[in-house]
């Protein structure tokens, strides 16, 4: 495998630029103006991390399948390996991530996880394709999306308390949220208030980590500021979570994260089977899940 790359796309006003490093997009620009948070490592020192083969936490760091323990990470490997990019066009690019002997000391599975970019007119698609390339075994897999966006955009001129968040739905006035422990989904739930289906940005709605969401009946969301109307939205209703989530006090970024895969729960027995949220994919079958990102202003 060659050494990580960044590849550009561009198309009118827009302009993205793609690692090979994780599949991550690090760059999505309007007019000049940065809209992905810039990864500072003091903070987070991420992009837009793609979440794979699990999505959240293992208890303890560990599943078991097929009798054997197995140890990965929060949100898995896929964003620490090196892609291969295969299409590439002005607008446009796949990079395709494959099992090899390095997965297969945390994840025995083979699969093909291949991940397209497309810039529109006022944005950008991110489709994930996973594949199972097996003539016998079912994969077993969760897949998710971080991207982390600049907020507030415009820092001089506004703050992240000058956002508002809008899900879409005038009606709801209020949301279940899962509720962590110490990184798992614990049994315990909570909502989210909501005015006429909104909710102003504040840094106190993160102080027990990431809100956490069911899709239903939300299918898509976005985040502008009430000073200068720029912000940013997303649909994803091929995802079943939605995760959204800011690191600490004056980070100057949010995170939406549709999920196909969450946390585990705190009583899990380690089966990765049996863990919430795991795909299970029959042999030479496919996983498509797609989300769009728009550039509001």
């Amino acid at each position: 495998m060659s050494s990580p790359s960044i590849h550009r796309l561009s198309l009118g006003q827009l302009e993205a630029q793609i690692s090979t490093m994780g599949a991550e997009c690090i760059s999505l620009k309007k007019n000049g103006l940065e809209f992905l948070w810039q990864a500072n490592p003091k903070v987070w020192g991420r992009h837009a991390p793609v979440l794979f083969p699990i999505v959240g936490k293992l208890k303890d760091n560990q599943y078991s399948h097929n009798g054997e323990t197995y140890t990965m990470g929060q949100h898995g490997f896929a964003r620490d390996r090196n892609f291969e990019l295969i299409e590439k066009t002005e607008q446009k690019l796949t990079m395709v991530l494959k099992a090899d002997e390095l997965s297969k000391k945390v994840y025995p599975f083979d699969f093909e996880l291949s991940i397209k970019y497309r810039l529109t007119d006022n944005g950008l698609y991110v489709t994930y394709n996973v594949r199972n390339p097996s003539d016998n075994e079912t994969l077993l897999f969760s897949i998710g999306a971080h991207p982390g966006f600049a907020c507030p955009l415009e820092p001089e001129k506004e703050s992240f308390s000058d956002y508002l968040i809008d899900f879409g739905q005038k009606e709801i006035n209020k949301l279940p949220l899962y509720t962590l422990e110490d990184g798992l989904i614990s049994s315990h739930k909570t909502t989210l208030a909501l005015d006429a289906g909104k909710i102003a940005l504040d840094y106190k709605l993160f102080e027990n980590d990431a809100l956490i969401l069911d899709v239903d009946p939300i299918t898509s969301i976005s985040v502008c500021s009430q000073k200068t109307g720029k912000g940013f939205a997303m649909e994803f209703s091929d995802f079943k979570w939605l995760g959204i989530w800011t690191k600490e006090k004056d980070a100057k970024f949010v995170c939406l994260e549709p999920w196909n895969g969450i946390a585990a729960t705190t009583d899990h027995d380690g089966s990765l089977e049996n863990k919430l949220g795991i795909e299970k994919l029959m042999p030479q079958g496919l996983h498509k899940a797609e989300f769009k990102v728009d550039l509001l202003g």
